[in-house]
């Protein structure tokens, strides 16, 4: 009998709670962009904030010899990456098209699935795969025909669903390891890296800002990371650990569902029937994804070390 915890239905659907949620993050984002904190810098704060909270529960956790993960460094850097890269581009670009970039990640964990886990593709997630890719390319492809990427929030929005599907394959082959371990190690090492990415020649992501600024937006920051960073982070990475990667990717479309309808309505970023279009697939390869697939009995990764 499965206990509560490991069902693959309590997974999906704390996996697509969080990820809906996940959907109006843009929000804040833009919120602490205009209030003088630049793009990188606004990156950095959401993954510091957390860490520094997380930190003494950690010392507790060394204090009694339990693992906090910072020894699975390439998981934390891999998902904490792909998160700095899209945090950046939905400052950088459109929400609608870092959004859709993004969620390419299916067709990248899928591959995975393939040569790491030896999984068979099935019909259904074929057939889900193809809605939400046609999905994707209604709305990027819409108005300007092939939607390849157009500028640096872009190419982000890209490279992070490929990063996010590498360390997603991690996270799932690692079960054993305890959610505080995947979620510390993840604002851990993605603060470093997004620390390095203010290092880059970018104009885009903006300077440091002043002292004042920070003091300023210190409450707002703390709000974020309790009541919304931390949780949904955690219910992500504990929905990892019992979900396929490609099956976590379709799942996390929801978020472009969400991200999208919010941006339609708060800001003068076009929605029209491309979108319209374009979240209805999206929202169907779940379905599709969910009702069409075997779950129950996943496959592990015999040798992680084969996966970098």
């Amino acid at each position: 009998m499965l206990k509560f915890q490991t069902h693959p239905f309590v997974a999906t659907a704390v996996v697509i709670f969080a990820a809906a949620i996940w959907g109006l993050f843009w929000i804040p984002l833009r919120f602490f962009e205009a209030h003088g904190l630049d793009a990188a810098w606004a990156t950095v704060a959401q993954f510091v904030v957390p860490a520094l909270l997380l930190l003494p529960v950690a010392l507790w956790r060394v204090a009694h010899r339990q693992p906090i993960g910072l020894n699975h460094y390439s998981t934390g850097l891999l998902i904490g990456a792909a998160f700095v890269l899209y945090y950046e581009s939905l400052l950088l670009t459109d929400v609608v098209r870092a959004l859709l970039l993004f969620y390419i990640t299916p067709i990248w964990s899928t591959i995975l699935e393939v040569v790491f886990l030896r999984r068979r593709v099935r019909l259904p997630r074929l057939f889900a795969l193809l809605l939400g890719i046609s999905g994707l390319f209604i709305v990027l492809g819409g108005r300007s025909g092939i939607p390849l990427p157009q500028n640096p929030g872009d190419m982000m929005a890209l490279l992070s669903g490929i990063v996010f599907a590498f360390g997603s394959l991690r996270v799932r082959s690692r079960p054993q390891l305890e959610t505080f371990e995947h979620v510390f190690s993840f604002f851990i090492y993605g603060a470093l890296f997004a620390g390095a990415m203010t290092l880059l020649p970018i104009s885009e992501l903006g300077t440091f800002p002043a002292i004042s600024t920070w003091m300023r937006l210190s409450p707002w920051l703390l709000i974020m990371a309790v009541f919304f960073l931390i949780p949904v982070m955690w219910g992500l990475l504990w929905g990892a650990r019992h979900l396929d990667p490609g099956r976590l990717g379709i799942l996390l479309q929801m978020e472009a569902v969400i991200g999208i309808g919010s941006a339609a309505i708060l800001t003068d970023e076009p929605f029209g029937l491309p979108e319209i279009l374009g979240t209805i697939l999206i929202l169907g390869a779940s379905v599709v994804d969910v009702l069409g697939s075997d779950n129950s009995a996943l496959p592990e990764v015999q040798n992680d070390s084969e996966i970098g």
